[in-house]
């Protein structure tokens, strides 16, 4: 009996706790759903508030910090080019520079911008400038939420930072000096303001690098600036066939038997390709014939001196290199070689096995 008293009496509070449990859980359900849901409605409004900024086109863009060229009173090159032959001269001239581009890697040669995905947005790579002149850093930009106040700072180690006409009431700190900051209460002004920061190398060298370090809060980026003064490149007028593409160089010493037989062999295809001899026989004879030009050096001075002393006399775009005892034969085409190197600009040498004469083309 006495049992049973305590078993009534735990399931009776057992119900009572649950009754209870009833009333306040609902109470809580009621209270907290709404804060769930108005937080979920908080989390919603707050990405309906971020701006859609424009996707900027990040490249690649041509490199436009090219050194400057002011030529003064020359005249144009088409007063002494036949007007009927101005036009093959000129698409020559354009083939030969795509290929001068593929060569020294030019065509790569590109400024691609970096989105403002942190939310910096800044030259990637490709940003040249030549040595100590002002130039303007292209893509600098800040995409961020709204602020009271913006702020972001440049720092630089070989050159100084600026910005162009700055106008009362724009705050910039550190012109002309190697950290600059930028502040506004607008983010379009901050962001005209870096449309026209310049950076200045302070020190000539011909090839260097200089590292921006671009900061705002506490984000951080690190941008490369390469320092380079532009050389003109060198073109040659690829001409209109295998005669005026290659010159065919040799080294001689002692063996003007083997040199004619030769040459002979040469002008039985090639009667008017260009042949220079480089001569450092102890008792030199004469090498005559057409388009053929005999260097006569001071006595055993060496094949590598010799071939130094053909090579400066090359004219042509290509140059076949030949020792004196090699012979053309009938299967031997330069032109195989000349449109091999014309396909592909990248290819400094080329050489071919016998019986096509084991001679490199340069």
């Amino acid at each position: 009996m006495h049992g049973l008293r305590k078993t009534l009496l735990i399931l009776i509070l057992f119900m009572s706790f649950l009754f209870a449990l009833f009333y306040i859980d609902g109470d809580f359900w009621s209270k907290t759903s709404p804060r769930i849901i108005s937080f979920a409605s908080f989390s919603s409004c707050q990405r309906n508030q971020i701006p859609d900024f424009p996707k900027p086109n990040i490249g690649p863009f041509r490199n436009g910090n090219s050194t400057p060229c002011i030529c003064q009173n020359t005249a144009p090159a088409n007063q002494y080019v036949p007007k009927d032959e101005l036009d093959n001269l000129q698409k020559r001239r354009a083939e030969e520079f795509r290929q001068h581009q593929i060569r020294s890697g030019k065509e790569n040669d590109v400024l691609i911008l970096a989105p403002a995905n942190t939310p910096l947005q800044y030259p990637l790579r490709g940003f040249r400038v030549t040595p100590m002149n002002k130039t303007l850093i292209p893509g600098l930009a800040l995409q961020t939420q709204k602020r009271a106040v913006y702020k972001v700072s440049l720092r630089v180690q070989k050159g100084v930072l600026s910005v162009l006409n700055v106008q009362e009431g724009e705050k910039v700190d550190g012109q002309n000096e190697k950290h600059l900051s930028i502040s506004s209460n607008s983010l379009q002004q901050l962001n005209e303001l870096l449309s026209r920061l310049t950076y200045t190398s302070t020190i000539y060298h011909i090839k260097t690098e200089d590292l921006a370090y671009f900061t705002f809060e506490n984000h951080k980026v690190i941008f490369p600036i390469e320092i380079r003064r532009l050389s003109v490149p060198v073109l040659f007028d690829p001409g209109k066939d295998v005669n005026s593409q290659v010159t065919v160089l040799v080294k001689t010493f002692l063996r003007y038997k083997e040199l004619k037989v030769l040459i002979n062999s040469i002008r039985w295809n090639y009667p008017k390709i260009k042949i220079i001899v480089a001569d450092d026989s102890l008792i030199p004879e004469k090498v005559v014939g057409d388009n053929i030009e005999h260097y006569i050096m001071p006595p055993a001075q060496g094949w590598f001196a010799g071939r130094n002393l053909a090579v400066s006399q090359v004219t042509t775009k290509y140059f076949l290199w030949l020792d004196d005892d090699m012979v053309f034969l009938n299967e031997t085409h330069i032109e195989s070689f000349v449109n091999i190197m014309e396909a592909v600009p990248e290819l400094d040498l080329g050489g071919m096995p016998k019986p096509v004469v084991h001679a490199p083309v340069h």
